[in-house]
């Protein structure tokens, strides 16, 4: 059976939804129906209350709708649904504001950041007009808006994103959305120092989408093959043009530490070529709902199955030398999907830290003033029986996070000497 994943950024809800005119305002029966819709399609669909032991759906449901009533524009609305998604604690079901609202309202600068030991790091600047401001790559970021940067995270983001681990919601937090604002405020910065910047969020940002496949051979012939996403529509053929290159080296090392998802077929695409013999995907399960069965007071049922076997391609095609993989906290959905098929394989060993720990396949629904949200439906385990979302794949060797870009395929290197 086909299994999609989706990048948690990636909505399964129709795209039409969010170029339609966004209204200004909902009635008060609108915003009753789309807290309504979020409660009943998690309640009949989401597969993971077993992880939230101490939330009692319903009364969270009750509790919402004077607050939903008490918005006072559609963003404020989206906003308050979402901290009430939020409480799933699951990073493929969420509330989607409306793209209207989004591109005004929820815009970054021309900075990344990332959380580092604790700190919040700028590990990328995205306009040379900032670098001529001060600004450098490593700083130090302790203040946002006036408030210390973790106190703005806690209050101001953390309550509005989706996530099923820990080390999810850092990213999350801290790197995907933590700079995000209106596009006519700016954002200001205070750094380690004592310095103080003050970034338009209009700047131009001087980047473009990184390729699908980054392949280059190291020292030793050892080759190395970056995977930003499992998406695209040409990603067959792409990986195909490549192959050849891949079949001259004398180790490969497979890089999925920033990828972010997509399509798990292409995932076990790739791996097919690494191997000798089928191997096995992802276990998976969902809910079947009987009425008669609730009526007769039976525990929930699940239908469960086993995952594809993927055949290996010709002998003639294989390639037979060492490979090892590299993951992060960033590796995400069909990404870990590869990460545990390549685990079941036992072909090498996966270096880094603990993925993600969230995949599976959302159901998409619309909600009133052109936004949406998608409910989780499908529960991915390893092959092994092991449950991974909620908790993320543990790497054979734990590589510690540091603000050395290259700190995972350094180790990689390594670890192949």
């Amino acid at each position: 059976m086909k299994k999609i994943t989706l990048l948690s950024c990636l909505i399964s809800c129709a795209v039409f939804l969010f170029a339609q005119k966004n209204a200004t305002t909902l009635s008060a029966e609108d915003k009753i129906f789309g807290l309504s819709k979020v409660w009943k399609e998690a309640d009949k669909n989401f597969v993971f209350f077993d992880h939230i032991p101490s939330l009692n759906w319903d009364q969270a449901y009750q509790e919402y709708i004077p607050k939903v009533l008490a918005t006072q524009n559609t963003y404020e609305y989206y906003k308050v649904l979402q901290k009430f998604c939020s409480l799933l604690n699951d990073g493929h079901t969420r509330v989607i504001v409306p793209w209207e609202l989004r591109k005004t309202l929820e815009v970054a600068p021309a900075l990344k950041t990332e959380l580092i030991d604790s700190k919040v790091i700028i590990t990328e600047i995205q306009n040379d007009t900032l670098k001529e401001a001060g600004i450098t790559i490593g700083m130090e970021i302790v203040e946002i808006n006036g408030k210390a940067v973790h106190q703005h995270a806690l209050q101001n983001i953390k309550p509005y994103v989706f996530y099923s681990t820990k080390q999810d919601m850092e990213v999350q937090v801290y790197e995907y959305n933590l700079l995000l604002g209106p596009i006519d405020q700016p954002l200001v910065i205070k750094s380690k120092n004592g310095k103080v910047f003050t970034i338009s969020r209009k700047l131009k940002k001087n980047t473009k989408e990184d390729p699908i496949f980054e392949f280059k051979v190291l020292q030793d012939g050892i080759g190395y093959l970056k995977i930003t996403r499992f998406w695209g529509e040409n990603f067959e053929t792409e990986f195909d043009s490549i192959y050849p290159q891949i079949g001259n080296t004398t180790k490969l090392i497979i890089d999925v530490s920033e990828n972010q998802g997509g399509n798990s077929n292409n995932s076990h695409y790739v791996l097919s070529h690494f191997v000798q013999k089928p191997f096995e995907t992802s276990r998976w399960k969902t809910l079947m709902y009987m009425p008669a069965y609730a009526s007769w007071g039976y525990n929930t049922q699940w239908q469960d199955n086993n995952g594809d076997l993927v055949q290996p391609v010709d002998a003639a095609l294989r390639y037979t030398k060492p490979v090892l993989v590299l993951m992060s906290e960033k590796t995400y959905s069909a990404a870990e999907d590869f990460v545990s098929a390549f685990l079941n394989t036992g072909i090498g060993k996966v270096i880094g830290r603990s993925s993600a720990g969230t995949t599976g396949n959302p159901i998409g629904f619309a909600l009133p003033g052109n936004g949406g949200f998608q409910i989780c439906s499908k529960r991915d385990y390893m092959a092994n029986g092991k449950e991974f979302v909620g908790f993320g794949i543990e790497p054979s060797q734990v590589v510690k996070k540091t603000t050395d870009k290259n700190h995972l395929l350094n180790a990689a290197l390594e670890s192949f000497k």
